[in-house]
């Protein structure tokens, strides 16, 4: 007998979710679309990596009206600015809790990035905690800027929506190949699972950061666990490069509230194209 479990009380997309990607409904069951603007991005005019993460995050959500609760994307063939983006999800399995979902987005007739997730409805009194401890870094306010994207002021990719800070280690000294960030989106002061999902595209400037050169890489597979999110404005990513061959890296990271408050989880692997020497950056960094 399946469960009947009462809806959570967030509607879905929320509001704050579409001023980050204004997400159309289409006329068909699990159908949406939305136009690929510069603020969504990449400086080449290319889908932003994040932004197609986060695009199915909604989709999923706004299909079932659930929260998130894992996504993993992968990136097909490109889009780019000016394109309409056509989402399809898809009901796997629909129980009175979970809901498992597929998703995939076009350009036309061309398949651009799939993805696959759940979503559910919170188990009250269900198994709650976290056990790994946050990282002692600087708090954002005292940490120093890391510039993201090219220093043209001219320029509006999704950089532009991008506030990073480096976090200086407290004690100890971080792991090799260990990138530790504070990232907000500007403009929005409470984060989503899919503002998570939009920030956290930043395995591939960790994997350059480990071998001492700066850049990043195109997203071949991005994947992502979240956890309950308590209002936040900053996230401090706690990101991994450890593993390269032939051009492509892997690597994973761990997405935090300034409270210690563990929100997610991830990994990534993207191929690594974009290579540079810190005094070749010009104020410049990421992909």
């Amino acid at each position: 007998m399946t469960e009947v479990v009462t809806p959570a009380e967030t509607t879905h997309p929320r509001p704050g979710d579409q001023e980050l990607i204004p997400l159309r409904p289409g006329t068909t069951a699990g159908a949406s679309s939305f136009t690929l603007t510069p603020a969504l991005a990449r400086v080449d005019g290319a889908l932003y990596g994040g932004t197609g993460v986060a695009a199915s995050v909604l989709a999923m959500e706004a299909a079932t009206q659930r929260d998130a609760l894992w996504v993993v994307t992968q990136f097909i063939a490109p889009a780019h600015v000016g394109d309409v983006i056509e989402l399809q999800t898809t009901e796997l399995a629909l129980g009175g809790r979970i809901a498992q979902l597929d998703v995939r987005a076009h350009v036309g007739d061309r398949l651009t990035f799939c993805a696959l997730g759940s979503t559910a409805h919170p188990r009250p009194g269900g198994l709650t905690g976290q056990y790994v401890p946050m990282p002692a870094v600087s708090p954002p306010d005292d940490s120093a800027p890391m510039p993201f994207g090219p220093a043209d002021e001219d320029w509006v990719g999704e950089g532009r929506r991008l506030e990073y800070r480096r976090a200086a280690p407290l004690g100890e000294a971080p792991p090799s190949g260990t990138l530790r960030l504070w990232a907000r989106l500007r403009g929005i002061e409470e984060l989503t699972p899919a503002g998570v999902a939009y920030l956290a595209d930043m395995v591939p400037p960790a994997l350059a950061h480990a071998v001492g050169r700066m850049g990043g890489g195109f997203s071949l597979d991005n994947s992502l666990r979240f956890g309950a999110l308590p209002p936040t404005e900053w996230l401090l990513l706690d990101l991994q490069g450890e593993l390269a061959a032939a051009g492509y890296g892997h690597g994973r990271f761990t997405a935090w509230t300034p409270d210690g408050a563990l929100v997610a989880t991830g990994s990534q692997t993207a191929s690594m194209v974009h290579l540079f020497a810190p005094d070749e950056a010009g104020g410049r960094q990421g992909g």
